[in-house]
């Protein structure tokens, strides 16, 4: 009789040994999945559709980090555009009356949402009449629970996409 009953309790614990790395798996992949959706949606909220379509340049200020900067190549030197810089260029666009509702009519696509920890990972496809204008890489890093656009690397495919 004590025989089976400690095979029972070897079988049980058995299977709570194997179950218990599927279980936290199973949450962590819940969790990043969370993460991956909230941080679609801060994106088409404050970014795609409040920037880039709408030229509110105050969600700039909710979403960016301080520090933000587009990063890009010239020659061999990698230029830096700060977001204080980028968001006077923006309101200077819309001043001079240059902010055609035709060119601010973006559609995307979500590529790829990669998530570790408290980096993230975007790449977004932004099209215009079905075109592929313009291919955006944006690195997120979460500070105190909130997610903020810290860098971004963009590629142009058609000449002056904005």
């Amino acid at each position: 009789m004590k025989i089976m009953i400690k095979r029972k309790l070897l079988t049980i614990l058995s299977l709570v040994l194997f179950m218990t790395p599927l279980i936290a798996k199973q949450q962590t992949e819940t969790i990043i999945d969370m993460e991956r959706q909230h941080i679609k949606e801060l994106l088409e909220e404050k970014y795609i559709n409040a920037v880039a379509n709408k030229l509110e340049t105050d969600k700039m200020l909710e979403l960016f980090h301080p520090d933000f900067a587009i990063f890009s190549a010239d020659g061999e030197e990698l230029k830096r555009f700060p977001l204080l810089e980028w968001k006077k260029a923006v309101d200077d666009y819309k001043l001079d009356n240059k902010g055609n509702s035709e060119l601010r009519t973006l559609t995307y696509d979500f590529a790829s949402i990669d998530v570790t920890g408290n980096a993230a990972a975007v790449k977004v496809l932004l099209f215009r009449n079905s075109e592929l204008i313009a291919t955006d890489y944006i690195s997120l890093l979460k500070f105190n629970g909130t997610w903020k656009i810290v860098a971004k690397v963009p590629y142009a495919h058609v000449e002056k996409p904005f």
